[in-house]
């Protein structure tokens, strides 16, 4: 019992060291305060870093398209040297720069300088405003790209600008530059995105530290360099980097933009970030000291308080010993509540039993607590949800006068408890140790339903899975399967190396067969050297269930076929298995069991360590999809695929392109169309060779096209597969194969489908990005059958829409396909981008999509896909009708 010395001493104690918490607490607090000021002001700085990141490659992407695309624009490549129209080309240009607000005026000048034509009628001294030594470095550059100048001032206009420039190839080793003027007035709300950081400092700058652009603006910013480079600052920032402008000690968050030479900064000074803290700080402080007066006060009662109630404790102590020798010699654990479920007493035993209780029991402890504690033991891994569930469950218990229930704790012990009300309201709960019971309970259990030499499961019990997993399958539609497994020349063994020598074979091979399946799948012995596995859960459509329990098959066959070692020898064995799926149709379980006793035969007499399906059709349908892999192989080997075209046309009939469609040349069975064979083709991996002799297929057409006038401005569509798209070297091999084959490239459409470009839209933008400044169109095929979204349209270079097939078949049929037609084509149209519809085989339907304004039409009202020969005859005689 503790004297009034021992309680002054322990009070003041206990108060001195809450004032030592307190001012821990106050110091880190106020550190805490001073680290989330700068986490939001770096989480600020990031956020802002990425957008201005994003804008400027929008922006600069944007100036790159637009003078690539001035070579097509004014027919340079392809004028053969002929003089340029200065009018008609200054026009030409002076709409491309109108479209862009930022640029001032596009011109084109010879490698000397000299303007051969610009949007600006001012475009005559251009030569003289481009910065010295800019014209040469676009000039020798190994690959043509974007070039920006450093900052200068026109004479023309007295404000500072950029110059943006990319070299054109125009043939016959004719070079030329594309050079737009941007005022650096106009790139910097761009480059801020009207965000209001106080103290941010912005810069664009070259990877050696040159800066062309800056926020807040250098009085004199010509010719300045700053240091270090940005490419040798940590990728992990922190505020001990120096601001690129004002060299105070910031965070500098620096990356490159999609021209590597170009990187933006966003630096903040950390004393102008923690400003807004400095008052949250004093707060605490002052809060800190009133809450220290305030432990002093209350100390002082505490003590005063405790020392009145020693003395009361003192005379109840001594009546509670003796209680406690008289309950401490009971055989039963027990407890007893009060009326409002709050601990009044237990004995020594209950302590034992529920040992996990000791450090939480106590005189007035809510019953509540106990159980609380009880729901941790018992769940050792459960969530505070799960942990609050056990606890009202258990509490709903005791709402009888009499209750009797067992809790088996995760660790083996079994606990029978009795709760009985007494006089008053409270509860008297018994507590008994019946583990020793129940497991001797669970060893009868474990010997009538599990094999004793293996612990699979036995007959009995695995004919009781069965039939619940048939009863599943049939009120779910899943397919399952059964496999019945027999050791091949285990009497051999077991009858020439003894039986213990079998039996330690036959423990090996149900634990390789329970490490080869699912944990949801069934493993059981039925007897000697027969074993059964159950498959559930294998889907809905029945080939697919076939190729899983095939695979399933192969991979318990290889597991089995490695090497045992017994008694310290090698041995190899083989099994043959027999397979049936269930869920098809009524069956039950020993029915089951005698299929695939069946099927195990035939796979036995076919000299075993094979897979055999009861039923022929299943057999046949693996045997023939393992044939289209290997004929697969074979025919790109030797090269018997060919390509047939289906004519796209406008609406009065005009031959305008074609798409590619892959068909293959068997050997037996004649012209086979991709449905047959692509999905093979993807499952195996032979979708990216397969795609890849499309593409050179197709390039090499459209070259030999050139030499033949009728066919010379044919467009040609290809379609992209989702595994070729995502190789990261695409937009390279499309790139190489254009120029191998010396095709042009802006002929050449590539159909991606929706769901292909949305997913990792950031990669296929670089990839769709890098393609389009060398030509090539994009086309999203089976438009409307997606998950279509403004969005991601409006951030791809596309060229087309394709109306799905599936809406072109309903019009004029049901009024929702008739609504979306509209809704596409009105889209396209704001978007400016041009339309298709695939699948027209009517007039009706092809009146219905020319009156809601629909550009070019695909489908059998106008031809089949027909070989290359047919499809030429057929633009050739378009021609001549339109001559006539």
């Amino acid at each position: 019992m503790a004297t009034p010395t021992r309680i002054r001493l322990t009070t003041w104690v206990l108060v001195t060291v809450f004032l030592a918490a307190l001012a821990s607490a106050t110091v880190t607090l106020n550190w805490s305060v001073n680290e989330r000021t700068l986490d939001e002001a770096e989480t600020q700085v990031r956020h802002f870093s990425s957008g201005a990141g994003a804008a400027m490659n929008r922006m600069l992407l944007s100036f790159d398209v637009l003078l690539a695309s001035t070579d097509e624009l004014l027919g340079l490549s392809s004028g053969q040297g002929a003089p340029l129209d200065e009018s008609k080309a200054s026009q030409l240009l002076r709409g491309v720069a109108q479209q862009n607000l930022l640029v001032r005026y596009v011109a084109i000048v010879d490698v000397s300088g000299k303007v051969l034509t610009s949007s600006d009628p001012a475009g005559d001294n251009l030569a003289v405003e481009l910065p010295p030594g800019f014209l040469r470095m676009v000039l020798d550059q190994p690959i043509s790209m974007l070039a920006v100048s450093r900052p200068s001032v026109s004479f023309t206009s007295s404000e500072r600008v950029l110059y943006l420039a990319r070299q054109l190839s125009v043939g016959e080793g004719r070079r030329l530059v594309a050079v737009a003027q941007v005022p650096v007035s106009m790139l910097m709300p761009v480059l801020m995105q009207s965000v209001d950081i106080p103290g941010l400092e912005v810069t664009l700058e070259r990877r050696g530290g040159e800066l062309l652009l800056s926020m807040p603006v250098l009085a004199d910013a010509d010719d300045v360099k700053l240091a270090p480079p940005l490419p040798s600052l940590s990728e992990h920032a922190d505020w001990s980097e120096r601001a690129r402008l004002s060299r105070q000690r910031s965070l500098v968050v620096a990356h490159p933009t999609v021209y590597q030479d170009l990187w933006i900064s966003a630096s903040l000074p950390k004393a102008i970030a923690l400003e807004d803290a400095r008052a949250v700080r004093y707060s605490v402080i002052a809060a800190a000291v009133l809450l220290s007066a305030m432990l002093v006060v209350t100390g002082a009662l505490v003590q005063s308080y405790l020392i009145r109630i020693n003395a009361a404790r003192r005379a109840t102590a001594e009546a509670k010993a003796t209680l406690d020798q008289a309950l401490a010699s009971m055989v039963s654990g027990f407890l007893v509540l009060d009326a409002e479920h709050r601990v009044v007493q237990w004995n020594q035993r209950y302590e034992e039993v529920c040992y996990w209780l000791k450090p939480v029991l106590a005189p007035g402890v809510p019953f509540r607590a106990l159980l609380e504690c009880t729901a941790r033991q018992y769940l050792p891994h459960g969530s505070e949800e799960a942990v609050n569930d056990w606890v009202r469950r258990r509490m709903q218990r005791q709402a009888g006068p009499t209750d009797t229930h067992e809790q088996r704790l995760p660790m083996g012990m079994t606990i029978l408890i009795t709760e009985r009300a007494i006089p008053g309201g409270g509860l008297v709960l018994t507590c008994h140790d019946v583990t020793a019971l129940r497991r001797a309970s669970e060893e009868a259990e474990s010997l009538a339903f599990y094999d004793p030499l293996t612990a699979l499961p036995n007959r009995r019990l695995l004919l009781d899975r069965l039939t619940q997993a048939v009863a599943q399958a049939g009120r779910s539609g899943s397919l399952g399967a059964l496999l019945f497994l027999d050791l091949d020349q285990f009497k051999l063994i077991n009858d020439t190396r003894g039986h213990e020598v079998g039996d330690q074979l036959l423990q090996l091979v149900g634990e390789r067969l329970k490490g080869a399946v699912r944990a949801s799948d069934t493993v059981a012995r039925l007897g000697g050297d027969e074993f059964v596995v159950v498959l559930t859960s294998l889907g809905t459509d029945s080939v697919e269930a076939v190729a899983q329990v095939q695979q399933m098959g192969e991979k318990i066959l290889h597991s089995l076929n490695l090497p045992y070692s017994l008694r310290g020898q090698a041995y190899r064995g083989v099994c043959s298995i027999g397979a049936t799926l269930f869920g098809q149709g009524p069956e039950t379980a020993p029915e089951l069991l005698r299929q695939a006793d069946i099927a195990m035969y035939q796979a036995k007499s076919a000299r075993g360590n094979a897979l055999c399906f009861f039923d022929p059709q299943m057999q046949a349908a693996i045997n023939q999809r393992a044939l289209w892999e290997s004929e697969l192989q074979t025919a790109l080997a030797e090269e018997q695929f060919t390509l047939y075209y289906q004519i796209q046309v406008t609406a009065d009939h005009r031959i305008v392109g074609a798409e590619a469609l892959l068909r293959w040349r068997h050997p037996q069975r004649g012209l086979i169309a991709p449905g047959e064979f692509i999905a093979v083709a993807e499952d195996c991996g032979l979708i990216v060779p397969l795609g890849l002799w499309v593409l050179r297929t197709a390039c090499r057409q459209l070259a030999r096209w050139q030499h033949e006038p009728a066919c010379a401005g044919l467009q040609l569509s290809i379609n992209v597969s989702a595994r070729q798209f995502r190789q990261s070297d695409f937009a390279d091999i499309v790139i190489r194969e254009i120029r191998e084959a010396g095709a042009p490239a802006h002929l050449l459409k590539l159909e991606l489908t929706e769901s292909l470009m949305i997913d990792h839209v950031d990669d296929s933008i670089a990839k769709m990005y890098l393609l389009r400044t060398q030509g090539v169109r994009f086309s999203v095929d089976d438009f409307g059958t997606g998950y279509s979204s403004l969005a991601y349209l409006t951030r791809l270079p596309l060229h087309q829409l394709k109306i799905d097939q599936s809406f072109v078949r309903n019009l004029g049929v049901r009024a929702g396909d008739d609504a979306i037609v509209q809704t596409i084509i009105g889209m396209a149209r704001t978007l400016e981008l041009e339309v298709i519809a695939e699948g027209v085989e009517t007039e009706a339907q092809r009146e219905f999509l020319g009156s809601y304004g629909c550009d070019l039409y695909q489908g059998y009202l106008f031809s089949p896909p027909v070989p290359l020969v047919d499809l030429q005859a057929m633009v050739i005689k378009s021609a001549s009708t339109v001559r006539a």
